[in-house]
Formats: structure tokens, C-alpha cells, sequence
């Protein structure tokens, strides 16, 4: 199932709970991407054998969307705690690749993309403080569909690392935010995520192919508007 078909029908099951409406809020949230520059690795063949794919990225973006509720079983006066579904996506260019298999030396004609669609379900924690500011802090557990569009060299011996893969992902937040108005709060903060096992099918037209992976780190820096219901 796409992600977006699992937002969907989470969303709907969220709303058939039943919670009190002025307890749930959906956000809309965009910002900087910082990929941190995986290592793919696998057997290269032929001749055979590990081989590796250095990468250098420049910087990206993200945006998203969430719908959420407090959780009043588990809030307290001093915490409250609620639990949202996320859908994100990010996008991040690739500056520059290196090939173990070509020496020491970047490989020439660098392009293409890391692009990334991500369904969490997240449950965040709310430093009541009775001002306009809240901190929060929380963590989130899912699945990513990468795709990977990345190439290198001149035509036509361009060598392709392009594959999607879906794989499970997790992610740490911290943040806070400020009410504006009734109902309304802006709201700022850093996701660490990481999506584990990524990996890719790697071709080449002189017959060079294989399967390389690594997990994927990103960081995201995200500001955004909540709204109550």
C-alpha cells in the first residue's frame, strides 16, 4: 500500500476514535533537509567483491502534513502528551559520488536525487509552561519509500545507482511552539531521522552491476502552523 493510501486510512481510524474536537489539530509544516551523506556498499561484479559509493549532498527540502490528539490517559498537568500521523516528504541533490572500484579520485558527470515519502506515527510530549511558549519533544516510528535517481560518468557509460525501496524508518523530535491565538500555534523544530536499509540496484553498460545499501540520516529543520479543532 502507497503511503499516501496508509494516511488515508489511518487518518480515518484516528477520527473514529471518538476523541473530543477541540483535543485534535492537524499542522502543515515545510523546511531545510540535510542528508548526511551515505556510503552505499555491496558486491560489485564483476570482478567481485565489496565495493563502495561514497556521496556527497547538498542542501534540501522537506514539507508535510499531520493530523493529531492529546492523549488525556497519559497527559498530566505538567506534561501533556498526544499522538499524531505524519506524512513528510524530503528531496535532497547529490554534489558529488566516488567509486571504490575508480581509485581515490570523484567521479565526473555527478547528478540526480535522493527523494524520500514518509508515513510516521509519532507520539510527542508538551512541556506545559501556562505561556505562549510550549517545548515539545517525542519520537516517531514508520516506513520511507526512497527513491534513488543518481548517476555518474559520460554517455553512454553513464553507471546508474536508481532503484525506490521501502523500508522501515525512525525518527527523534525536538522543538516548541508559540501560541499565536485561540486554536492557532506556530511551531519550529529539528526531526533526526533515519531510515534503515536502503538500498539500490547499481548498473553499468561495460556489465558492472550489483546491489548496494546503507542507511539513510537526515536532518530536518521544519517551521509550521497547528491548528485546533
Amino acid at each position: 500500500m502507497k503511503p499516501l493510501s496508509l494516511f488515508t486510512a489511518a487518518t480515518v481510524a484516528l477520527c473514529a476514535t471518538g476523541v473530543a474536537a477541540q483535543d485534535s489539530y492537524a499542522t502543515v509544516f515545510g523546511g531545510y533537509s540535510d542528508l548526511r551523506d551515505p556510503t552505499f556498499s555491496g558486491v560489485i561484479t564483476p570482478p567481485g567483491g565489496q565495493q563502495s559509493i561514497t556521496s556527497d549532498f547538498g542542501s534540501g527540502f522537506s514539507f508535510g502534513i499531520a493530523l493529531g490528539t492529546e492523549i488525556a490517559s497519559l497527559s498530566t498537568p505538567s506534561i501533556g502528551v498526544r499522538g499524531e500521523l505524519e506524512l513528510s516528504y524530503s528531496d535532497s541533490n547529490v554534489d558529488g559520488l566516488g567509486f571504490s572500484g575508480n581509485g581515490p579520485d570523484a567521479e565526473n558527470n555527478v547528478a540526480g536525487d535522493i527523494t524520500s515519502t514518509r508515513l510516521f506515527a509519532n507520539v510527542l510530549a508538551d512541556v506545559r509552561t501556562n505561556g505562549a511558549f510550549t517545548p515539545y519533544f517525542g519520537a516517531g516510528i514508520g516506513v520511507a519509500r526512497t527513491d534513488l535517481g543518481l548517476s555518474y560518468g559520460a554517455a553512454p557509460g553513464a553507471v546508474n545507482v536508481d532503484d525506490s525501496s521501502t523500508n522501515f524508518s525512525a525518527q527523534l523530535i525536538a522543538g516548541t511552539s508559540y501560541a499565536l491565538r485561540d486554536g492557532v500555534s506556530l511551531f519550529g523544530d529539528v526531526r533526526l531521522i533515519r531510515d534503515f536499509d536502503v538500498t539500490s540496484d547499481r548498473t553499468s553498460p561495460a556489465g558492472f552491476t550489483g546491489v548496494v545499501s546503507d542507511d539513510i540520516d537526515t536532518t530536518n529543520v521544519n517551521f509550521g502552523v497547528r491548528f485546533n479543532f
